[in-house]
């Protein structure tokens, strides 16, 4: 059951996550908001004890780098997508 639920979570904060990377580009800092509370949550598990770095290296960097990876892949599409709509209306 447990399982389930945690499943369930993740994929709904990879999707808010993708949304929110998928924004105007005058809004970046939305793709950064999972990525830093992640940070945060490893900082607090870090200190109450629950991980150890040299055991758990490999669940946290991944999820880490994955998220930072689809906040710059988001946020160059969404910089890419406004350039071709400003090039559009400079056609008009």
């Amino acid at each position: 059951m447990k399982t389930a639920i945690t499943l369930i979570i993740s994929i709904v904060i990879i999707i808010l996550h993708v949304w929110l990377c998928r924004r105007s580009p005058k809004f970046w800092y939305l793709g950064g908001i999972i990525p830093l509370l992640w940070i945060v949550f490893l900082v607090f598990l870090f200190f109450s004890g629950k991980i150890n770095l040299s055991e758990d290296w490999k669940m946290i960097v991944f999820p880490t780098l994955i998220f930072f990876l689809f906040w710059i892949q988001g946020h160059q599409a969404a910089k890419k997508k406004e350039i071709e709509k400003m090039k559009a209306k400079d056609i008009t």
